[in-house]
Parts: C-alpha cells; sequence; structure tokens
C-alpha cells in the first residue's frame, strides 16, 4: 500500500483532527524506530497511520481492541 493510499483510507474512517494528527505522529514515530532498528521504514509508517484506523467507528476500548 502506498501512503497516500493510507491517508485517503484514514480519512475516510476518521473526521476528527485529533486523531488525523495522532495517526500522522505515531506514523513518524514508527519511522523513526524503524530506521533505528534498519527495517523498512514505507512500511512501519503506514503501520502507524493505520494502527487506530477504526477507532471513531469502535471508540469504547473493549470493541476497538476486539475482546
Amino acid at each position: 500500500m502506498k501512503r497516500e493510499d493510507a491517508i485517503e483510507l484514514l480519512k475516510k474512517y476518521n473526521k476528527e483532527e485529533f486523531h488525523l494528527r495522532h495517526a500522522l505522529t505515531v506514523e513518524q514515530v514508527m519511522r523513526y524506530f524503524a530506521k533505528e532498528k534498519g527495517y523498512d521504514e514505507e512500511f512501519w509508517g503506514i503501520v502507524g497511520l493505520l494502527h487506530d484506523v477504526d477507532y471513531e467507528q469502535y471508540p469504547d476500548v473493549k470493541k476497538h481492541q476486539n475482546y
């Protein structure tokens, strides 16, 4: 998946500015650590972007984490 596709998917399911900024922040953290460890920065950046993609649909933690 390309970053642009991940951002489009993120915005499809997340409308609140806080959640979008949170995803972008996590993306950068994941990229940093991937680089530090010699992993694929693009892959891990996308994982960071989409880690909470369904949060606004399932804000209840138990439902969100699929307990």
